[in-house]
């Protein structure tokens, strides 16, 4: 499989339960027989030990913490910078695809939820140590909030999030789907879909859009 010589960074995006997970996992499968050393798969908040333990502070369901909005957004700034020098620049100036499990416009999406100010912030902040970094393509699997609490009570192990209310995810759904209208990185799947043929779709996409 071809990779462009300055690598290819591919984001997924959707609400907790809309299917990223699988989706990711199954083009791991597809790209098994692939040079491993040429494909990067790596998650928001995380990729490193740094952001890993950022990931923890943030997403821990057993914790008592209510974090200021702004402060949770820098936390997850910190986490993504040590992700991004760390990490995803030296894949991407070695011309490695790079799957990632969120990115920014998670941040957008969960930490903002529509809030102009707050929006702003994010975007200084990013301009600032990420400069005009921003994915090459975003995949977003877009689901009624119903279907991912259904699956969401069906996991052993709940993180923070998966503890929101339907009111919740229907804010970040909206939020996302203002995301898909304004950038044309972003394109939209439905997460309802049969999981192997919207895989077929996804792959599809992604091999088109590197070529």
């Amino acid at each position: 499989m071809p990779i462009n010589k300055k690598g290819f960074f591919v984001s997924f995006e959707g609400i907790d339960g809309s299917g990223k997970s699988t989706q990711i996992n199954l083009i791991k499968k597809f790209l098994a027989g692939s040079n491993n050393n040429s494909i990067l798969f790596t998650r928001e908040p995380g990729g490193t030990v740094e952001a890993e333990l950022i990931r923890k502070l943030i997403i821990n369901s057993k914790s008592n913490i209510i974090w200021e909005s702004k402060t949770e957004i820098l936390l997850l700034f910190a986490a993504r910078y040590e992700h991004y020098k760390k990490v995803i620049k030296p894949a991407m100036e070695e011309g490695k695809l790079i799957i990632c499990d969120r990115f920014i416009d998670s941040t957008i999406a969960y930490q903002c939820r529509g809030n102009k100010a707050l929006k702003e912030f994010c975007y200084q902040i990013s301009n600032l140590i990420l400069g005009c970094f921003r994915p090459d393509l975003t995949i977003l699997l877009d689901i009624d909030p119903k279907i991912t609490l259904s699956r969401i009570d069906s996991r052993d192990i709940k993180n923070r999030y998966d503890k929101k209310s339907y009111e919740f995810f229907y804010t970040v759904r909206n939020e996302y789907i203002k995301i898909s209208k304004k950038l044309s990185r972003v394109i939209v799947f439905d997460g309802s879909s049969d999981k192997d043929m919207l895989s077929k779709e996804i792959i599809n996409l992604i091999l088109k859009k590197m070529t």
